[in-house]
């Protein structure tokens, strides 16, 4: 705190500001404080601009935290919908071992054809990983349903699909879809009411987003590594750009309406926003206009 303050940063109340500190740890909220500082060059470069509070940067951590957890929520949804989707779809026409066999997956045709992709290898590697997180070859990794496959059968050797996608991470999911041959998608296409290829790039991006905040990671201000792809015909929806929060916040919210009838989660990030005033929608990708519009239905 005395080195914050000795490069300018205000503490209206030092008693909390410094109990805030130090359950949040020094170098964790650093990072909220970067977009205050000076910059530039010489020695004022690690200042923070005049007037800038420990209050106010410590309402952005507060912000993102409660963002965070925001997102969480319907992140569990979307997640247990493509997991059951996923799943169930394939399991009626191949039945519960599909994910086995790698006759039913392949190269999407959106894809550049010029690019080397080696089915057989990629399937190996993704049965492999599956292997991995269900504890196949370590016994003590096993949830006790898997246990209790284990324990009374002995072939096949994996569990059922609707045991494996219920263990494996949301990430194996979204590589599981995304190759995918059709018309195996075309079911879980239909239940979020995307074609593949959009579908597929916004499950990757959202479980990256998911990573990031079961991470804790600040997300608000993030420039994303990871962006979902937006259809030529939403560009207007989505801001005109990929990067940014804003996308995947209004992408969840697309899917949502398709999953979860009658909930109430845009509300909920209107509300979040509402309570904090101060945080400058610009840096998360928010039009300004974004309450009036009709994707969002208030």
């Amino acid at each position: 705190a005395i080195l914050l303050a000795s490069r300018g940063l205000v503490f209206e109340n030092w008693a909390d500001s410094f109990s805030h500190l130090e359950h949040i740890g020094y170098y964790r909220f650093t990072g909220y404080l970067h977009p205050f500082k000076i910059g530039g060059g010489g020695g004022a470069a690690e200042y923070y601009l005049p007037g800038t509070t420990f209050e106010l940067v410590h309402d952005r951590y507060i912000f993102d935290r409660k963002l965070r957890i925001l997102v969480m929520e319907a992140v569990e949804k979307i997640e247990i919908a493509a997991r059951t989707a996923i799943s169930n779809s394939v399991a009626s026409r191949h039945g519960p071992h599909w994910y086995l066999d790698k006759c039913n997956f392949g190269r999407p045709g959106y894809y550049h054809t010029h690019q080397k992709f080696d089915v057989s290898a990629w399937h190996a590697s993704f049965v492999d990983d599956i292997k991995r997180q269900v504890g196949h070859g370590e016994a003590f990794r096993r949830d006790i349903f898997i246990k209790h496959y284990y324990s009374t059968y002995d072939h096949p050797e994996m569990p059922p699909c609707w045991m494996v996608f219920e263990v494996i991470s949301f990430g194996s999911i979204s590589q599981c879809f995304k190759f995918l041959k059709h018309p195996e998608y075309g079911d879980v296409c239909g239940t979020f009411g995307l074609n593949h290829q959009i579908l597929s790039s916004w499950l990757h991006s959202i479980s990256y987003v998911r990573n990031l905040c079961a991470h804790h990671s600040r997300v608000w201000n993030r420039v994303l590594t990871i962006k979902p792809t937006i259809p030529h015909a939403r560009r207007l929806q989505f801001n005109n750009q990929n990067d940014r929060i804003y996308t995947v916040l209004l992408a969840i919210q697309i899917m949502l309406r398709e999953i979860w009838m009658g909930n109430h989660w845009a509300e909920g990030l209107r509300d979040l926003l509402d309570a904090h005033p101060k945080i400058p929608l610009n840096s998360m990708g928010f039009p300004n206009d974004w309450i009036a519009r009709r994707e969002w239905r208030f």
